[in-house]
């Protein structure tokens, strides 16, 4: 029985043209728009050194040994990211604003950390704040270990060692800097939460109250839990192979270099379907909504997740980093982005680890959950 509710399941799945559309058609549409839009944009601009103003507003001298090195040494391509001219902050306000003879201006406080003044929002600009924010998260980074924890100082500051090296062309693990990538990894982000869209009718499938299929299911001898177990199975398999297509089409037709190991990138993806399949999975198992008003709720939780994450602005998850770090770690969204990331930046280390612990994590308390409620459901007559 459990065979045949499988199969019958993995063709429903199929034939859902809505669904495939939103799993497959629209992340092919959406990225090749953004392919139009930020392709070669990152590699044009990283042959330039960044015309750049620094401002130093300490007199302590390491601090300023420290920065000078870390900014002058910066590459990409054997050739420096930074063309920097060190002034008074008056001076290069003037560079920036009247003669645009730089393109932003990093002040250096007396905390050792950078700030960065832009007067535009440009690709140079991108990438220079990309820099100051690396720094900062390496200072904030080391300044916890060295008052929590200080034995393992050593590492961490290898560890860091390692992470700016990638700016280098010499890397440990991905190859791809561009900072427009963010938008291709929330856009896988956001068509794994799609994937809620096809999971979240199994569980209206099982309420007598919501349907036909739903009367036919409880008269049924067969259990509720087998029922939704092989729907699941199905489902996921089905919107795991069109996520799957919709990747392929991105790295072999669009030649989008997303970095790092291609088969952990379709692993992750799969890992990160199971999260948008449980998703809609125990939406469907809650109350007794209309379907069309869960897909609703579903849509505004996917969006509003990818937009907090950077899909509509790339900086966002950064700036909520700052404000409100919480969110990022919670967000489903933004931990499905930060997978690919971590590939591209770190390879599979342990903050890569952390991503797919998360991903496993959450499905199987949405799965449990929702087979705790499908359960609970029970009618007086059908």
């Amino acid at each position: 029985m459990f065979g045949q509710i499988f199969v019958k399941r993995l063709k429903l799945a199929i034939r859902n043209k809505q669904d495939l559309f939103w799993t497959l058609l629209f992340p092919i549409l959406l990225s090749t728009l953004f392919f139009v839009t930020f392709g070669g944009i990152y590699k044009t601009y990283s042959s330039e050194a960044i015309e750049t103003a620094v401002v130093f507003e300490t007199e302590n001298e390491e601090i300023k040994n420290n920065i000078t090195n870390f900014l002058e040494n910066l590459m990409m391509d054997d050739h420096k990211m930074l063309n920097i001219t060190y002034t008074d902050y008056t001076t290069a306000e003037g560079l920036l604003k009247d003669d645009e003879k730089v393109n932003g201006i990093i002040s250096v406080g007396d905390n050792g950390k950078l700030e960065l003044a832009l007067y535009s929002n440009g690709v140079l600009s991108t990438i220079q704040e990309n820099i100051v924010t690396v720094y900062n998260q390496n200072v904030d980074l080391i300044e916890k270990t060295a008052k929590e924890h200080p034995e393992k100082l050593a590492d961490v500051l290898q560890g860091v060692y390692d992470r700016i090296s990638y700016i280098k062309a010499h890397d440990m693990a991905g190859e791809n800097k561009d900072p427009f990538l963010n938008y291709f990894y929330n856009l896988i982000a956001m068509a794994t939460l799609f994937a809620s869209f096809s999971s979240l009718r199994i569980g209206n499938s099982c309420q007598a109250n919501m349907s036909s299929i739903g009367a036919r299911t409880n008269a049924s001898p067969v259990s509720r839990s087998t029922f939704q177990i092989a729907s699941l199975l199905a489902t996921y398999l089905v919107q795991t192979a069109v996520t799957l297509i919709g990747l392929t089409y991105m790295i072999f037709i669009l030649r989008i270099e997303f970095g790092g190991d291609i088969p952990m990138i379709y692993v992750t993806t799969a890992i990160a379907t199971l999260v948008g399949t449980a998703l809609g999975f125990f939406a469907g198992n809650i109350g007794s909504m209309a379907v069309e008003k869960k897909e609703s709720i579903l849509v505004a939780i996917s969006l509003t997740g990818c937009a907090l994450s950077g899909l509509m602005y790339g900086d966002m998850k950064v700036i909520i980093a700052e404000k409100m770090p919480i969110i990022n770690k919670i967000n489903p969204a933004a931990v499905i982005s930060d997978s690919y990331y971590c590939l591209n930046m770190f390879g599979t280390n342990g903050r890569y680890a952390e991503t797919i612990i998360y991903m496993l994590g959450i499905s199987i308390v949405l799965v449990g959950l929702g087979l705790i409620m499908g359960r609970r459901n029970h009618y007086d007559s059908i």
